[in-house]
């Protein structure tokens, strides 16, 4: 991901009319399902964290420092216990199995390592835990997916690293989790990063 105090500008205010359009209420509604102990990962901004239900402790990380800054104003705001720490999504800094929930909200689109990120999500989750998924992945539909694979070098030079083509579905999967909970979803924006997935992966037991 890009890392500049400018991009992180445009990332936020690009977040804030994507909320408008729509994703607030997708972020809310994936985040019910949060409990117990959370981390989430590439949190950016610190756009979810209004959503969280109240109290509940949260670890955010995020790799950019710029994201971070504003993500602390964003942390104080929020009605859960939010703490961040610098890391990306293919180290964290946690246990094994010491966690119960996972939250990834436009994550593995720029994630420079999408297997060993999941991978890492896996390993700190404990037996049975929750994957929360908000991601946009590669279309379906055989044109859109054309014109997703012609836009990929644009979008990831311009949008901070975001690949709109990666089948991340079918990674989820062959990193070993349960996607049953993981549905189909349209989400706001540009067309190629439409198609998009939200829903519960889960850890087996």
């Amino acid at each position: 991901m890009t890392s500049h105090p400018i991009f992180a500008a445009f990332y936020r205010w690009a977040g804030w009319l994507g909320d408008r359009a729509g994703f607030a209420a997708q972020r809310q509604r994936l985040l019910t399902h949060a409990e117990g102990a959370v981390v989430e990962v590439g949190a950016g901004t610190g756009l979810s964290f209004r959503h969280y239900p109240a109290g509940l402790q949260v670890l955010a990380t995020e790799p950019d420092p710029h994201m971070l800054k504003a993500a602390r104003k964003a942390a104080r705001k929020a009605d859960a216990r939010v703490t961040l720490q610098q890391a990306p999504a293919e180290a964290l800094p946690l246990g094994d199995a010491s966690v119960d929930t996972v939250v990834s909200i436009l994550v593995l689109c720029s994630v420079p390592d999408q297997a060993v990120a999941l991978a890492e999500a896996k390993r700190v989750l404990r037996p049975g835990g929750s994957l929360l998924l908000l991601e946009h992945v590669r279309a379906a539909n055989p044109a859109l997916a054309h014109r997703q694979d012609r836009g990929e070098r644009r979008q990831v030079r311009f949008a901070g690293g975001c690949h709109p083509n990666r089948d991340t579905l079918r990674a989820v999967a062959a990193a070993g989790f349960d996607t049953g909970g993981v549905r189909s979803v349209t989400l706001p924006g540009i067309k190629i990063t439409s198609p998009g997935i939200a829903g519960v992966a889960r850890k087996p037991a």
